[in-house]
């Protein structure tokens, strides 16, 4: 099993985080491209959510443990 670090777990949530601060911002800041980027940022976390709900994420398969007894016949 690896570990990972707190940039790995935390990198995607903080990213989809900004993008939507980002996008409010701008939508609140001017009008014409600036709402199209407010758009475009504010459905990031929503295209993110749509492609892990239909397309989850790889897991790696867990080894099986050998039981209990064969472990320690080995050692004898």
């Amino acid at each position: 099993m690896s570990h990972k670090t707190n940039r790995q777990i935390f990198a995607v949530p903080i990213l989809l985080g900004v993008s939507t601060v980002a996008g409010l911002g701008a939508g609140l800041v001017g009008d014409g491209v600036w709402d199209v980027g407010a758009g475009l940022l504010l459905a990031l976390p929503l295209a993110v959510t749509a492609r892990c709900w239909v397309l989850p994420p790889a897991t790696q398969p867990r080894r099986a443990e050998a039981p209990r007894a064969a472990q320690i016949a080995r050692r004898a």
